[in-house]
């Protein structure tokens, strides 16, 4: 367990941790799943992973107006009386800008589609827990002040289970998102 005041990098996150830090206290007292701890397989940063995709579409960009560029410079060359071998060898580089260009651009649409995901997820899930912790604060009160009746100590079990459960469910999610970027793990372009 570490300290009541613990930052996440997705804000909600952070205030379900605080919301969530009696809970915590109880489920420590009687041995139960820290509530606080599962939250951490959820923590994100959507804001970094936004900026790293407008990164990669800054540089799909940059691709794009190469490939404009080498394009006007092939064409050039073939209207001066180039040789055929030039223009197969220029389309072909052509075509490796014009991958490269889309594959960015494909990157940088996951990457926000993910970032998005994510966000959604976290602040899902945080106000899916507090509302459980709030739902039981009387029992957790009680467990706090020494009261191990029957009741009030299965509520709150219950209650970090269903705070395990609900991030569970969350984090099943993202293995849709892991299957977004599977394609994106092999090379754009295969160099000639």
């Amino acid at each position: 367990m570490t300290s009541a005041g613990e930052v996440f990098e997705h804000p909600d996150l952070t205030t379900a941790a605080a919301r969530l830090t009696a809970l915590r206290a109880a489920a420590g007292r009687l041995g139960v799943p820290d509530p606080v701890a599962v939250l951490r397989h959820l923590d994100c940063s959507p804001a970094s992973i936004r900026t790293s995709a407008s990164a990669v579409d800054t540089g799909a960009l940059a691709v794009t107006a190469a490939q404009a560029e080498f394009r006007a410079g092939v064409e050039r060359a073939e209207t001066g009386g180039s040789t055929e071998t030039f223009g197969t060898w220029a389309d072909t580089v052509d075509g490796q800008y014009a991958a490269a260009a889309r594959t960015a651009a494909s990157t940088a649409a996951v990457g926000i589609r993910i970032a998005d995901r994510l966000d959604e997820l976290a602040v899902a899930a945080s106000a899916e827990v507090c509302e459980l912790a709030s739902a039981a604060s009387a029992s957790v009160s009680a467990v706090l002040t020494g009261d191990r009746s029957a009741e009030v100590v299965s509520e709150v079990g219950a209650t970090c289970t269903a705070v395990v459960r609900a991030v569970q469910e969350k984090l099943a999610a993202l293995t849709a998102l892991a299957a977004e970027l599977e394609p994106l793990t092999a090379p754009a372009v295969e160099l000639s």
